[in-house]
């Protein structure tokens, strides 16, 4: 083998490892997704104040779809690769962002608007409702740091 020959089979696997990487973003954040996932957000976070065994019922309805999104969508892409550690920490930060943004919303809800804490007009069910809108509203802000982290990788960022 010449080292012409290596050259060329490195350039072809860097220039499929990008290609690799620019199909995992642009498959990333489907807007289907993305609503059905706010959806289980909604009914999951909601179901906070209610009654058991209601609650219950809800919780895992809503959290089921919103996992579910998840493992569909990972199932159904075109390219799948393992994630990298950065790309774990965004996925775990970002979960912990919409749970601080909900008990953000929920506390407003308390504070401004004078909501109780049970029943189907509550804290909760307002606080899951703004929080579900904002994560659609700023899925193009999400999918643009998801670009960064992904992109990086291959020295692109």
């Amino acid at each position: 083998m010449h080292p012409h020959d290596a050259q060329s089979s490195l350039d072809d696997i860097r220039r499929l490892q990008d290609r690799t990487r620019q199909q995992v973003v642009r498959q990333s954040f489907a807007r289907s997704y993305v609503l059905l996932a706010a959806l289980g957000l909604l009914v999951g976070l909601a179901s906070i104040d209610l009654q058991n065994p209601w609650r219950t019922a809800a919780f895992l309805l809503g959290f089921g779809l919103f996992v579910g999104v998840g493992i569909v969508h990972e199932h159904r892409a075109l390219v799948q690769r393992k994630p990298t550690g950065l790309e774990w920490l965004f996925w775990v930060g970002l979960s912990g962002g919409i749970m601080l943004l909900f008990g953000i919303f929920r506390i407003v809800g308390w504070a401004v608007f004078g909501l109780q804490s049970q029943g189907l007009l509550s804290q909760g069910a307002v606080a899951a409702a703004a929080t579900a809108v904002t994560y659609v509203a700023i899925t193009p802000l999400i999918r643009r740091a998801f670009t960064v982290i992904v992109l990086r990788d291959g020295g692109r960022a």
